[in-house]
């Protein structure tokens, strides 16, 4: 058809948006606002991991709603979700567009393991399927799937655990913490051997990886964030938490990202006052979870890469 033409077809973007439909009527079936919040904000996230596009005038397209959302909770909005657009630089790939549609909610007073079984229940209905995820720590899906304990290994032992498994070493010379292992190790042999044994949820991460999540200390004096992932058949489609509610903890959290981001020589973007005056304020006990919907309407068509799911992915757009 030419150069110009969408990669997605017209009958399979009917479907998306039947399923689209079916995703707003869950949360309105269940008495859950849906609301609209900002694409394009004066403050951008910390997270060292995630960068983001800077426009004109210090102002940053979002990588997620959530700051915003959590002002309305504090402001008493109460149950909320929201469809929108995020956006995220350098992200490409048949599972990843820089550009891409999620489905956000807050449920206040709800416990995290409650909100899994109601990510359970969407995903349920847009595949039409049922999907009973197992739930696995985070240690023990190091344990059960590579065969290492990523909190007490040393490098030899990270690098035999490339050898059992057989997947290739980091390249010669790159620098490793353990942290990096941890990546490593989750990309190349944890998340392919979770897609051999159905879905499954991966829950309490390492604290250093809570982001915006409450923490507990575990029977093992280990610290642990109230964290979780979905994954099926090779695909992550969520990441929720048990809300982290203290202003101080997540200043300190903010901060410490910065330096993580000053390391890495990458960009400092303001903290988002407004967001941390919400919390102050008395942001109501909640859980809350970001689902990729381009990815789960890929499982619901049966397609394989992204780019099948949506128009105009970022490198023809």
């Amino acid at each position: 058809m030419g150069e110009f033409a969408p990669t997605c077809s017209r009958e399979s973007w009917v479907k998306r948006q039947v399923l689209m439909n079916k995703v707003r009527a869950f949360f309105e079936g269940r008495g859950v606002l849906e609301v609209e919040t900002p694409v394009l904000s004066g403050a951008g996230g910390t997270d060292p991991q995630l960068d983001y596009f800077e426009v004109e005038g210090r102002r940053f397209m979002m990588t997620s709603p959530e700051f915003h959302m959590k002002r309305l909770l504090a402001a008493g909005f109460g149950d909320i979700f929201q469809i929108t657009k995020s956006f995220r630089k350098d992200e490409f790939g048949t599972h990843h567009n820089n550009e891409f549609s999620m489905v956000e909610w807050y449920r206040v007073g709800m416990p995290q393991e409650q909100l899994m079984d109601e990510v359970e229940a969407l995903v349920s209905e847009i595949i039409g399927n049922p999907v009973h995820a197992r739930r696995t720590r985070w240690i023990d899906a190091f344990r059960n799937y590579a065969g290492v304990n990523p909190l007490t290994a040393s490098a030899e032992e990270f690098m035999a655990t490339c050898s059992t498994c057989e997947i290739p070493l980091p390249a010669e010379g790159t620098a490793m913490s353990r942290e990096d292992w941890w990546d490593y190790l989750m990309v190349f042999a944890v998340e392919p051997a979770l897609a051999k044994n159905g879905p499954e949820f991966i829950l309490d991460y390492p604290q250093s990886q809570a982001a915006l999540a409450q923490t507990y200390v575990g029977e093992d004096g280990y610290t642990w964030a109230r964290r979780f992932e979905l994954f099926v058949e090779h695909v992550e489609l969520c990441n929720g938490y048990t809300e982290l509610t203290d202003a101080r903890e997540q200043r300190r959290r903010f901060d410490a990202d910065l330096e993580i981001r000053r390391a890495m020589n990458k960009p400092l973007p303001p903290v988002d006052e407004r967001f941390l005056a919400a919390i102050e304020s008395g942001m109501p006990a909640c859980s809350g979870v970001a689902l990729g919907l381009d990815r789960l309407f890929m499982l619901a068509m049966n397609k394989k890469e992204i780019k099948d799911v949506i128009l105009f992915p970022s490198v023809i757009a």
